[in-house]
């Protein structure tokens, strides 16, 4: 009787760990960085 309890809560937390993976998303570095190009003109 208890190893089917202890069976079905690992197959529950088993299912519930898995059911929160959702698509994996691409964050891309040179969005969060701001980039600045300085021009400097000599005369």
């Amino acid at each position: 009787m208890i190893k089917k309890i202890t069976l079905i809560v690992l197959l529950f937390c088993a299912v519930v760990s898995c059911g929160k993976k959702g698509e994996p998303k691409y964050v891309d570095p040179e969005k969060k960085t701001e980039i600045r190009k300085v021009l400097i003109n000599r005369a």
